[in-house]
């Protein structure tokens, strides 16, 4: 959760991770594709961990998913 936490890039009050002899769980809800995908990226990089199970939500905002669907 420390590594989580101090990433800007991840909502601190909406991803949590729980941790069983190695394999850490993430949940959550996010904004956007990526942040889901990195915070699996930044815990497998933790030593021990051997298992991720990402188990975080993306929930598009309509004013983001406006300006996605714009060229």
């Amino acid at each position: 959760m420390n590594a989580l936490y101090w990433d800007p890039a991840i909502p601190r009050d909406r991803v949590t991770a729980q941790v069983d002899q190695g394999l850490v769980t993430l949940k959550g809800v996010v904004e956007r594709p990526y942040q889901k995908s990195y915070a699996e990226a930044i815990v497998r990089r933790v030593p021990g961990v051997s298992v991720v199970k990402n188990e975080i939500a993306v929930k598009v905002v309509p004013e983001l998913r406006q300006s996605l669907s714009k060229p």
